[in-house]
């Protein structure tokens, strides 16, 4: 499979997608989520990079001391 290959099956299946959702964007999305929560029930994880809040979350910081003459 080329790249060019490769692409065409990436429009070809955004565009089946979009014309199933009636082109709507929340549609679309409310797909993902529900094919997302499908795939958890089963077992499959998914990786979250969102910022965890409260106790729960880390913190970093970065201290920088003048330094010495």
């Amino acid at each position: 499979m080329t790249d060019n290959d490769l692409l065409q099956e990436i429009h070809r299946v955004r565009e089946k997608l979009a014309r199933e959702c009636d082109y709507d964007v929340h549609k679309i999305g409310e797909r993902m989520r529900e094919h997302e929560r499908e795939e958890m029930a089963s077992g499959v994880r998914y990786v979250s990079f969102a910022q965890k809040r409260g106790a729960e979350a880390e913190s970093c910081v970065v201290r920088e001391e003048p330094g010495q003459p």
